[in-house]
């Protein structure tokens, strides 16, 4: 507690009182309280003890005053520890019984570290019955009991089997693909993986594992301190210990009990790597040494079919393109659930730059759903090229070519398509429509693409059934390929208000190939202010992300319910509409939607997610 000196000054708690004697009786040289805040006896006696001229208070004052500053350079540097360390979140206590050689590596934490369980309650709250924060843990303890006995047809519930005991951790650890002769199955995982659990009361978590039907009959013993049991034959085994329960084969739990959570898979210069992006607070993360898993992969192959990889470099060529490691964590931001992902970029020859897209300015402002990517032809051209050097893919490339060559080889077919997007959205017939926007760099090479596809066409269409039409839509041609006269197709086997009808546009702007007329004339009327890139409600969601960047996503949620409900209603008997709508829509009805993005950061590639609700 804090004191008050007689000047009404605080003076620490923790501070001796007669430290001002060991100092001098000049109050300036006191830095805890000047002299006349003492007792009159104890100021005479402390200019007695030690005159004010003295050696021995020079050098007593000195003495204090080297211990003074080096308290401070103690504290500034603690404070600065403590600040580098505070600003890196804890990973889970289940890493450290990972194997060393696991390649994917998983961990949830549902403890809701530091500010995540603040964080979910807000996200939470548009959901029905959470709205109350001071609720929210009996809320989600409720939650989960429901959610649980469902899953176990009501033999267990959160709060009463498994609350007890779980400490709120779980880490799944998977090793390398086995490799040998014998493997089965190139999938299939080592002999190293377990799987973790934090406990926080080891003797409810043994009764627990008891509980369960058939438990008992299972070979149960002690091994490093751990309570172990095994299953029949020794394959698979469950090992207890005062902070973890550990499942996997008996090897891998018995090693894992041996580490004692102190294993060196955090260690690895990848998972290092990984790791050292990671700077806020999480409730799931992943890890995984990608080249290590691909290596093993190919190793597998190559044990299981002996020979079949020795004529050809195409296992190096991959294995060169893959990134060591990807990492992706996951966490609550108020109003969405956000998603991180970094890792070293893929070595395909071309690296497209942060910038906002060309695209998204010419599509329709209700579209459902939007992906792009930037310089889609240049970046695949950079990895045909990377496989085009292999002696054995030869044949496979000279018959690339001559395909191509009907119009005009790779650079007039593809080679123009600069950023690239996959569209759905809703079209003026009542339909859905769906295709490809691509922005040209060269517009007359995307003009003739079109118009040599369409001069095919018409060739074919007599004895086919297929007839084509063009048609001027506002100063530009649209081209419409009407596939209903093909019997095998026809218009009755399509959902109602659809057409067979593939369509194509392109003009100084735009290049657009799309699933019918009237997809492509959306895509054409398009533009400033009448778009999805300028769409108040989707900038404010890219902006979350990153405007500038080399690709992007985007799934309008609220848009596709509010379509697919009316035709829900039509379809579905009543008392299934009723339950819908009253038992299931309420908790889809705050969830709005899905937006990505991918961004150069140096030699990473940095991607970020939100799933927002409102």
């Amino acid at each position: 507690m804090t004191e008050q000196n007689m000047t009404g000054e605080p003076v620490p708690a923790d501070v001796p009182q007669d430290v001002p004697a060991a100092i001098g009786s000049d109050p300036a040289d006191s830095p805890y309280e000047p002299a006349p805040s003492l007792p009159a006896a104890r100021v005479g006696s402390v200019a007695g003890e030690v005159s004010a001229t003295s050696p021995g208070r020079r050098r007593a004052g000195l003495r204090w005053a080297i211990a003074l500053i080096g308290v401070a350079i103690v504290a500034a540097a603690s404070f600065a520890i403590v600040s580098l360390v505070g600003g890196r979140p804890a990973t889970s206590a289940a890493m450290g019984y990972m194997p060393t050689d696991t390649v994917m590596y998983a961990e949830v934490r549902l403890d809701l570290p530091g500010d995540q369980r603040q964080k979910l309650a807000s996200f939470l709250k548009p959901i029905p019955g959470f709205d109350d924060a001071s609720q929210f843990d009996v809320k989600l303890n409720e939650a989960l009991d429901r959610f649980l006995s469902a899953a176990t047809d009501g033999k267990q519930t959160w709060t009463r089997d498994i609350q007890p005991w779980f400490a709120g951790q779980i880490a799944v650890g998977t090793a390398a693909p086995a490799v040998g002769a014998s493997t089965s199955a190139i999938g299939r995982a080592g002999g190293n993986s377990v799987v973790v659990l934090t406990i926080s009361d080891r003797a409810k978590a043994l009764a627990w594992l008891n509980s369960i039907p058939g438990v008992d009959k299972l070979t149960q013993s002690s091994y490093g301190g751990a309570d172990l049991i095994v299953g029949s034959g020794g394959s698979g085994g469950v090992a207890l210990t005062d902070k973890v329960m550990l499942l996997g084969t008996t090897d891998a739990v018995k090693a894992a009990v041996d580490s004692g959570g102190k294993g060196t898979f955090a260690q690895t210069d990848e998972v290092k790597a990984a790791l050292a992006t990671i700077d806020k607070d999480y409730v799931v993360l992943g890890v995984t040494r990608t080249r290590a898993y691909a290596d093993a992969v190919v190793k597998g192959i190559a044990a299981t079919r002996p020979g079949l990889l020795d004529a050809t470099q195409i296992d190096d060529t991959i294995l060169a393109l893959i990134p060591a490691w990807n990492v992706t964590s996951a966490r609550f931001e108020n109003d969405s659930l956000v998603t991180s992902t970094a890792g070293p970029s893929w070595a395909i020859g071309h690296d497209a730059a942060n910038r906002a897209s060309t695209v998204v300015g010419h599509v329709p402002a209700n579209t459902l759903l939007y992906v792009d990517v930037h310089d889609a032809g240049p970046t695949l051209k950079a990895i045909l090229d990377k496989f085009r050097a292999l002696p054995e893919a030869k044949a496979a490339f000279a018959q690339l070519d001559q395909a191509l060559s009907l119009f005009g080889g790779y650079d007039a077919t593809v080679g123009w398509w600069s950023d690239t997007a996959l569209v759905v959205s809703p079209v003026a017939n009542g339909s859905i429509g769906a295709g490809l926007v691509i922005k040209p760099t060269d517009a007359a090479a995307a003009d003739r693409l079109f118009t040599t596809l369409g001069g095919f066409v018409t060739l074919a269409g007599g004895s086919t059934g297929i007839t084509a039409r063009t048609e001027d839509h506002n100063g530009t041609k649209i081209t419409t390929i009407d596939l209903s006269g093909v019997p095998s197709i026809g218009a009755a086997k399509l959902p109602a208000g659809a057409k067979p009808e593939l369509a194509w546009a392109t003009n100084a702007d735009i290049a657009v190939l799309g699933s019918g007329r009237d997809f492509v004339a959306a895509v054409l009327d398009a533009g400033p202010g009448n778009s999805l890139g300028s769409d108040v409600r989707f900038g404010g969601l890219l902006g979350r992300v990153g405007a500038e960047n080399i690709g992007q996503g985007y799934v309008d949620l609220a848009g596709i319910r509010a379509l697919a409900e009316p035709l829900a209603q039509r379809l579905l008997p009543a008392d299934k509409w009723s339950f819908y709508a009253t038992e299931v829509r309420p908790y889809l009805k705050p969830f709005d939607a899905i937006v990505s993005a991918l961004r150069k950061d140096g030699a990473l590639d940095r991607g970020t997610g939100a799933l927002t609700t409102h």
